[in-house]
């Protein structure tokens, strides 16, 4: 894969997004130590170097808070690949470990978050400090300083933000170097194009795309909402008022993905690639398969011709619903939802896959990436 500069970095051009792995989705009921291991050393065979990972993906329970870093840490172990080879970003300022979603960017609580997840990750340093989110207890300044001052002492690299806007990105510039913006950017959420992706490009700052497939759903394979907190309440794309609206974008560009000889996900992952070499997608998956199929997105190459065509089929104008809940309860009920099904589920014996008869619609391709 071919490697791109962020900062002093050379960084695969498509990284791959851990949180599916640990939580928030159903596939993180199937997925095991083995297998994210093995998708682990398949992406990093393949040239993947960036792997995005937080604190809180994990059961919102005091016993699940880090359990993603540990899983990416038996990675590490399981697959041989030095920690050198890889890029580690991870978001930290959110709280979850009493099971609430809390805002917390203090220095304090980002310096033992930091600390923290250092320990978990079994590493000395983290490649990217990731602030997530804004907030708006805290001033900016102070958690940027802070993140400027854990650099300094060499457990980060370099400081990073997510869902940022264009004018706190500029502030956060003004106060230390940033690395990238990490914001959701698909065919579907294009929100971000006006104003935030200008103001990246003034600093020089790149983008970490998560959820470059929309949460799946440009994937083709859903037929009806999942049923995790993308389908309870949590996403109103997936909403039944609104799906099959979305379902009809999709089947236009799996019209355009079969001319080129591609599936609907490559195509709309191969879009994202195709808007500039600062941008790097981080669809996340638990799926060797599907790995696979991203990975071929990242060599597809659109001409203007069919990113006109592209553009027609699902103009900007047409994916501008809300890409997350209005409510934060309803995305907290959706996401414990999730959780009691995993329970249940892991009572269960697990059940041989079926048989995918000929024509029928994939799975899923991308476990989708950060909330």
């Amino acid at each position: 894969m071919e490697k791109r500069p962020m900062k002093d970095m050379m960084v695969g051009r498509q990284g791959l997004g851990c949180m599916g792995w640990s939580a928030f989705y159903e596939s993180a009921a199937r997925t095991t130590e083995e297998s994210a291991a093995e998708v682990f050393k398949a992406a990093v065979d393949a040239g993947v170097t960036l792997f995005n990972t937080a604190d809180f993906y994990g059961p919102l329970t005091a016993e699940g808070y880090g359990a993603n870093l540990r899983l990416l840490r038996k990675c590490l172990e399981k697959s041989g690949v030095e920690r050198s080879q890889v890029q580690i970003m991870c978001k930290l300022g959110v709280d979850t470990r009493d099971g609430s979603f809390k805002h917390n960017a203090s220095a304090s609580e980002l310096r033992r978050t930091v600390d923290w997840a250092l320990e978990q990750l079994g590493t000395d340093y983290l490649d990217i400090l990731v602030l997530n989110r804004e907030d708006p207890e805290v001033p900016l300044r102070e958690s940027v300083e802070a993140l400027a001052q854990l650099v300094a002492e060499g457990k980060g690299r370099h400081i990073g933000l997510s869902e940022f806007s264009a004018a706190n990105v500029r502030l956060a510039a003004s106060v230390a170097p940033i690395c990238c913006l990490e914001m959701e950017w698909s065919l579907m959420s294009r929100d971000l194009e006006e104003q935030i992706v200008p103001t990246c490009r003034e600093l020089g700052i790149c983008i970490v795309a998560y959820s470059p497939l929309c949460r799946g759903l440009l994937t083709g394979a859903f037929q009806e909402a999942p049923k995790d907190f993308r389908g309870s309440g949590g996403q109103p794309r997936f909403a039944a008022e609104n799906l099959a609206r979305n379902l009809a974008l999709v089947g236009q560009l799996e019209q355009i993905a079969a001319k080129k000889g591609c599936t609907a996900s490559q195509l709309a992952l191969a879009w994202v690639h195709a808007q500039g070499a600062d941008v790097f997608p981080i669809p996340g998956t638990s799926s060797l398969r599907n790995l696979q199929s991203n990975l071929q997105a990242a060599t597809l190459h659109l001409s203007p011709e069919d990113l006109a065509e592209i553009q027609q089929a699902c103009p900007a104008s047409e994916a501008e619903l809300p890409r997350k809940g209005a409510c934060g309860p309803g995305l907290r009920a959706g996401l414990h939802v999730v959780l009691k099904r995993r329970l249940q589920d892991a009572a269960r014996p697990e059940e041989p896959a079926p048989q995918r008869a000929s024509g029928e619609r994939p799975e899923v391709s991308e476990e989708p990436e950060q909330l």
